[in-house]
């Protein structure tokens, strides 16, 4: 059935010398990747799918769709996403530990081996809180990954921790440290002198950090500073914030983000006198982006009006026929698309234009 549906649709819009290419370029794709989106609801899947979407286009922007997602879609699967989460410890995090030893015991943090087999090291790591800036942070797998390396106690799947929950953590620690160095070990030992905030993927930067219109910081990570540098918050006693630091860790992040969220860290550091870092496993460059005249095409078809239904708004986002805060992303995630991107690959089922690969939404207005 699925070889039938591919070669129907792709007669119409394909000439004849490009068909066989065609047809095994999607069909290999479907079942690597595109069959495996998350969303798409029983039975169904990419072939069908895309064959629906190409029909919903005019003749003349058939081609265009097509051409799209043959050359421009990124689709980003299930176990791509985990590969970053699995060695996300090793390839960032282990060295950020390192170079922290390493200035404080003056020794040059190429010494790898000699860092990581000294008791500050051991002790630094059992230091360190390990939270989850959203559900995609994937602390499972994380946690998975580090077993034997990290104490589970030590990650936690969302950052919004309660006092209770902070201070059983702070008890943790105090417990595993008098295990390993006795009941002598400096009140200093006993707090987290290293926050870690993992989350899957950032393409505005906007929900982490931003000043509001009015001119005051918001976003997860403002709150988060707020709580922890509140003498009258329990999150105060948990962290040593006279030598506290605080590491984001995005495992996908688009340049756009990453300038966002860097030109805000001043203001963190204005307030708390304490200053988050970013790090991103992999980075989503410019390149990627839909951008005019090299994708004109597309872009004009994003603004036709048979294309888009304004059902698709809600008072988060305003317009998305370019995605949210016009990020222009021409990206799939596997588990849910981005509404930063562009809004024919995502725009929810049942509207007057659905997507490709359609999106279930965090806010809907009823």
């Amino acid at each position: 059935m699925k070889d039938e549906i591919v070669q129907a649709f792709l007669a119409e819009v394909v000439d004849a010398a490009s068909f066989e290419e065609h047809r095994k370029y999607f069909q290999n794709m479907a079942a690597y990747k595109y069959d495996g989106y998350q969303q798409y609801s029983a039975g169904k899947r990419f072939i069908e799918s895309f064959a629906h979407w190409l029909n919903k286009f005019n003749e003349g922007d058939r081609n265009i769709a097509l051409d799209f997602i043959r050359n421009r879609l990124i689709y980003v699967s299930n176990e791509e996403i985990n590969a970053l989460v699995a060695s996300c410890y090793q390839d960032k995090i282990k060295g950020i530990i390192i170079e922290r030893i390493s200035k404080e015991l003056n020794i040059p943090s190429y010494y790898v081996s000699k860092i990581t087999s000294t008791s500050e090291f051991d002790i630094l790591l059992r230091q360190s809180l390990f939270c989850g800036l959203s559900d995609g942070a994937r602390t499972d797998i994380f946690r998975r990954s580090n077993s034997g390396i990290i104490s589970h106690e030590q990650i936690y799947q969302t950052y919004e921790l309660s006092d209770t929950r902070a201070t059983k953590m702070q008890e943790g620690l105090e417990e595993d440290l008098v295990k390993k160095y006795g009941k002598n070990s400096p009140n200093d030992r006993k707090k987290f002198k290293q926050l870690f905030l993992l989350d899957d993927f950032s393409a505005s930067g906007s929900s982490y950090l931003t000043i509001s219109q009015e001119g005051y910081l918001k976003g997860k990570i403002a709150a988060l500073y707020d709580s922890i540098f509140n003498d009258k918050s329990e999150m105060s006693s948990v962290f040593d914030t006279d030598d506290l630091q605080v590491h984001i860790i995005l495992y996908l992040c688009t340049k756009q983000a990453e300038e966002n969220i860097n030109s805000v860290i001043p203001e963190i550091t204005n307030k708390h006198k304490n200053t988050p870092k970013l790090h991103i496993l992999h980075l989503i460059n410019n390149n990627t982006v839909v951008v005019p005249q090299k994708d004109q095409k597309i872009i004009d078809i994003c603004k036709k009006e048979e294309y888009y239904d304004k059902k698709i708004e809600d008072k988060h986002t305003g317009e998305v026929r370019l995605g949210y805060k016009s990020c222009s992303l021409p990206l799939v995630l596997e588990h849910n698309t981005p509404n930063n991107s562009i809004s024919i690959l995502w725009a929810y089922e049942n509207l007057k234009f659905s997507g490709l690969f359609p999106r279930i939404p965090r806010h809907r207005e009823s």
